[in-house]
């Protein structure tokens, strides 16, 4: 099958569940190719991270950044157009256009336009920002009912976007999946790998939390819930993720726990850095589908995560993982005192309980062949029906 991916930026989760479909596909016998916007933008999440390309570009798949399908400018979306139009000669373009978000959405149905082709356009749908203005809500919801198919990784995610207007029949859910993965540590990693394994040694629960510094996953929260805790284990917290660190900064200096609490930034290695905590502490206050926690629950560590529908359909309290009340620094500094005081074979319990869940529903191998069975069937219904032959009388 000839499959084009259109993403606005690979970065984050998000990206890291794109770079590893396209992989799987490729090694599945598959022709990809891959189109991303080329010029980052000053906020959260708006770059491409260079790691992801290099694995794609490592793995021989072609890729190329065209301006752009992240700004919402129809002179930049329809440059991108072209530069399909010269990639791909008539008769040779891809059978299925898989996009990342509503504006290469766009893209694929004017390429498909411009080629006069029934091209089958799959959307993922990875998350949805609650900063949307009312204008782009309607032109996002708009573009998901005009595409074959429109996919969320998660029960919640797909009644959000039906409250919005999205057509449920148009709605699928595919689950993310995670694979093995053991990236090279650098100086500075090693560094905070000898530091977090000294915070052992010294007693200390060492935690960490995974992605982009900001409001959305609430990493203040944890700050102060570690000043709140009581119980006679302490906690050694490392944060892993980009993003505008100086509040952070502060709220750490402010509460006097710069010697317990380290901002380590970005790191290639951040799983291998959270695969050795004790557990992963999310404290978001929106997901999507939080590639941190399916990777935690396949490398072994107990996740810890906040009350939101999006966490808790992954996450068990007791079972495959401990929650607590979302925006509540009471509730999780209570819930890491009651993860301090577990014994080892409960906590053991927790983790294998969450591998099998893993395992059982969250591979890649999984994920890519969901979207395969998508694609075939996208391109069914725009097989053309033969007219049945009119009865003529002898």
């Amino acid at each position: 099958m000839k499959i084009l991916h259109l993403a606005t930026f690979l970065q984050g989760g998000a990206g890291r569940v794109i770079a590893d479909l396209v992989i799987t596909q490729q090694e599945a016998g598959h022709d990809v190719s891959v189109v991303v916007s080329k010029t980052s933008v000053p906020a959260p999440g708006c770059a491409n991270n260079e790691a992801y390309l290099e694995d794609l570009e490592r793995a021989g798949i072609w890729v190329e950044r065209v301006d752009s399908m992240f700004l919402r400018d129809y002179a930049d979306n329809l440059a991108v157009v072209r530069a399909l139009c010269d990639r791909y000669a008539r008769g040779r373009e891809p059978e299925v256009v898989h996009t990342h978000a509503a504006i290469p959405s766009l893209v694929a149905l004017l390429f498909a336009g411009a080629r006069r082709l029934p091209l089958a356009v799959v959307q993922t749908m990875h998350g949805w920002s609650a900063t949307k203005t009312s204008s782009q809500v309607a032109t996002d919801v708009s573009l998901m009912n005009a595409v074959d198919r429109v996919v969320v990784p998660s029960r919640h995610a797909a009644e959000v976007i039906a409250s919005l207007g999205v057509a449920r029949s148009r709605t699928t859910v595919v689950a993310h999946g995670v694979r093995d993965s053991s990236p090279d540590l650098d100086l500075r990693d090693r560094s905070m790998l000898r530091d977090m394994e000294r915070a052992r040694a010294a007693g200390l629960l060492v935690v960490t939390c995974v992605g982009t510094i900001g409001t959305r996953k609430s990493q203040r929260l944890l700050v102060e819930a570690i000043a709140r805790m009581k119980g006679p284990r302490s906690v050694y917290c490392v944060f892993i993720g980009d993003g505008d660190t100086a509040e952070l900064g502060g709220a750490i200096d402010a509460a006097h726990l710069a010697g317990r609490v380290r901002v380590h930034g970005y790191s290639r290695a951040a799983r291998r850095l959270a695969a050795f905590a004790d557990a992963l502490v999310l404290p978001s206050r929106s997901e999507g589908q939080p590639l941190a926690v399916l990777e935690a629950f396949r490398d072994g560590t107990v996740v810890v995560v906040s009350g939101i529908p999006e966490l808790t359909e992954l996450v068990e309290d007791g079972a495959t993982g401990l929650q607590f009340r979302v925006d509540d620094a009471q509730s999780l500094a209570a819930t890491l005192d009651r993860l301090a005081s577990l014994p080892d074979p409960l906590r053991h319990a927790i983790a294998d309980r969450a591998r099998l869940l893993q395992a059982s529903r969250f591979t890649t191998t999984m994920m890519t062949n969901h979207y395969i069975d998508l694609y075939r069937e996208a391109l069914a219904a725009h097989v053309p029906v033969a007219p049945t032959p009119a009865f003529t009388a002898a």
